[in-house]
């Protein structure tokens, strides 16, 4: 049994099948899977060489320029005019233009100071070649390339040509291509037929058309099982238009719990649009101390997103994404004959992003804001004369979820970092069990085991500290370390029944985390916690929550 017997707990509220389709609904990762396209950096002025030769110039007048008038030239070397400078000198003047061109983004603009003949308090020209790009194609290693070379030559052409090349619409192409799957691409710039212009080159190659992973953890709960097996199959682009297809299949070691996922995604432009279908089925059976009810279930959803990357930067990834869900949810008690079978839909619109940061040694911040809209509907009728009534919570109907969370993660001295974040959610009514937010489990406050607590209106939070140490040995991979603090406050209900007691509840942890990650073959991640804040005995205090996956 994969089970470290740390903790022995008793779930405060039962899983249903809305519980656990919840549960099997992991956000993704906002983090960039490849870093902004290297560019040049800013221009630094030249440091002043000796020399005797000096001219006189009262003025200076451009040529070549579009992207800045000649006044704006002009105001920007003002501090330059109607004084005697040497060559040198002038070098440096000049790349006062230069700057002014990278901080616009036309990182290949070069002011020069074209032969001519300038008298004593004359004009001087200067010609700016403004880094014009002549043309841009896609190359790719046939046999080695699925997608569709004109797929990504869609891409390319998203960079205008015959225009001066800026670094904001060329990092924004290949920060799209390269969120492509298992896609990875370069851009290479050399000189063009005609001084002055440049030619581009999106250097494109393709990782595996398939991958998978096996992973077994004690994520669950005492009464579906708590030791998970699972697997991964990811299929890259295998229409060959840059889409992807997900499939997941999971159970319980006691056989109590089998989840089933499925997922597509597909590019509808080359701007950053795709669309999205996944379908979820999970059949459960409660066992241990509930196996004498008989109870059973199952939960199937199905959603349709549409997504756009609304912004890409060097420091900046904004996306937004709409969506509509529904899902079919049914409770079976077959020991006392009763059912529960309702059907949940929404409709889902957000934003997240990701903000990329050089302050105090750099780091980045993520974010999230979302707004759901959805009504459930109960069609046991027992089940829906009970919720209505004077004791019933009034689920059945619609409701309104505002879902929000930040994230920051700083480095802060040799491998040393610390990440600070919090979600949470409200809602206008009280909710269904698959749309509340839980408090407890792996990925909110890991003192408490999964399905444990769960809320209306909830909001959780954590600091961690972590190390990734410097050299882990003969071991391959990278270790880190880690010590956190979880913290859970939520109003259980929205609007609570009269005289039910505590609406309000808090849970905290504190704990030590270890993470072990050899690139492309094995992860191993752990963390034991202790309660500090909650309902608890000394029994179920530590907790151990352990994965372990392999990559294939």
């Amino acid at each position: 049994m994969f089970t470290v017997p740390v903790s022995i707990s008793f779930a405060a509220e039962l899983p249903d099948a809305g519980r656990l389709l919840k549960e099997s609904s992991l956000p993704p990762s906002l983090a960039p899977q490849h870093p902004p396209p290297d560019l040049p950096q800013q221009v630094k002025p030249l440091e002043p060489k000796k020399s005797d030769t000096k001219i006189n110039v009262s003025s200076f007048t451009f040529t070549g320029n579009t992207i800045f008038s000649r006044d704006e030239l002009s105001d920007i070397m003002a501090g330059y005019r109607n004084k005697e400078l040497t060559l040198s000198e002038l070098e440096i003047a000049i790349a006062t233009v230069t700057n002014a061109y990278r901080k616009r983004g036309y990182f290949l603009a070069s002011p020069f100071i074209p032969p001519q003949t300038v008298a004593p308090g004359g004009t001087l020209i200067i010609e700016v070649q403004e880094g014009v790009l002549e043309e841009i194609h896609v190359e790719t290693t046939t046999a080695k390339t699925r997608t569709l070379k004109s797929v990504l030559e869609y891409y390319a052409n998203q960079v205008p040509v015959n225009l001066p090349l800026d670094d904001g619409t060329l990092t924004a192409m290949v920060m799209r291509t390269n969120e492509l799957p298992n896609i990875t691409s370069r851009i290479m710039l050399e000189p063009g037929s005609r001084p002055g212009t440049t030619k581009a080159t999106l250097q494109v190659s393709e990782g595996r058309p398939c991958s998978f992973s096996l992973n077994i953890d004690n994520y669950g709960n005492q009464t579906t099982g708590e030791n998970h097996l699972s697997g991964t199959m990811h299929l890259y682009s295998p229409l060959r238009i840059g889409d992807q297809l997900n499939l997941r299949m999971q159970s319980s070691t006691t056989g109590n719990l089998l989840t089933v996922q499925s997922g597509y995604t597909m590019p509808l432009m080359s701007y950053g649009t795709s669309i999205g279908w996944n379908y979820s089925y999970i059949g459960y059976q409660m066992g241990g101390a509930f196996t004498s009810l008989q109870a059973s279930g199952s939960a199937q959803n199905i959603s349709i997103s549409l997504s756009h990357s609304l912004v890409r930067r060097r420091d900046l990834i904004l996306n937004a994404t709409v969506a509509e869900e529904g899902s079919l949810l049914d409770d079976r008690i077959a020991s006392t004959g009763s059912r529960n079978q309702r059907l949940n839909t929404s409709f889902q619109a957000g934003i997240n992003g990701i903000r990329m940061d050089n302050g105090a040694g750099g780091g980045f911040t993520s974010f999230s804001l979302g707004l759901v809209a959805g009504r459930l509907s109960i069609r046991d009728a027992e089940t829906l004369a009970i919720d209505q009534s004077s004791e019933g919570l009034h689920t059945d109907g619609s409701y309104t979820k505002i879902n929000m969370a930040l994230a920051r993660s700083q480095p802060l001295y040799h491998g040393v970092s610390l990440y600070t974040g919090a979600y949470g959610q409200w809602s206008n009514n009280n909710l269904g069990s698959s749309e509340q937010l839980s408090l407890s489990g792996p990925g909110a406050v890991r003192a408490f085991q999964s399905s444990e607590s769960s809320a209306d209106r909830a909001i959780v939070s954590t600091v961690e500290l972590r190390y990734l140490l410097a050299s882990t040995g003969e071991l391959p991979g990278k270790l880190e370390l880690s010590a956190f603090l979880d913290h859970g406050y939520a109003a259980l209900h929205a609007t609570p029944l009269p005289d039910a007691g505590r609406n309000i509840q808090s849970l905290a942890g504190a704990g030590l985390g270890i993470k072990w990650f050899d690139t492309n073959n094995y992860t191993l991640q752990s963390t034991v916690a202790w309660k500090i804040d909650g309902e608890h005995t000394a029994a179920d205090s530590p907790l151990l929550f352990a994965k372990l996956t392999k990559s294939f």
